[in-house]
């Protein structure tokens, strides 16, 4: 008498998962690589717009000012009168981007500029968003 052995496969009818989970990791890696984290300012500004564009380096002082004329460096406010503070040690050597709500008083962008000149600041930018060319 023969004995018929059955071998049956406990994972029949069910798709492997290996591949998905290949695929899912691999869009992950993607989507981190292609994704640029921009870093927050201390609040929320909308720049005035501008046609022309251009690049920032890496060494520059990010200096935000809101609609009602505080400023922002990093995580830190203040006034115009403390600006020093704000500013990190040996913020003459670097570039200082201005990052101004378009609703700023002029005259606080001015005070402004003419406060970094006499802490002899050379090189200043003022940030605006670029607009499309038609």
């Amino acid at each position: 008498m023969k004995r018929r052995i059955q071998i049956t496969d406990d994972t029949m009818g069910q798709e492997p998962m290996l591949p998905l989970i290949n695929i899912v990791f691999l869009l992950l890696i993607f989507f981190m690589i292609a994704g640029s984290l921009q870093k927050l300012g201390p609040f929320d500004v909308n720049p005035p717009s501008s046609v022309d564009a251009s690049e920032r380096d890496d060494e520059t002082v990010v200096l935000w000012v809101d609609k009602a004329g505080q400023l922002g460096v990093d995580d830190q406010h203040g006034a115009l009168g403390e600006i020093t503070t704000l500013l990190p040690e040996g913020f003459q050597d670097h570039p200082i981007e201005i990052r101004a709500d378009r609703d700023t008083d002029g005259q606080m962008i001015v005070a402004l500029l003419k406060r970094l000149q006499e802490l002899h600041v050379d090189k200043v930018q003022l940030m605006t968003a670029v607009e499309a060319q038609n």
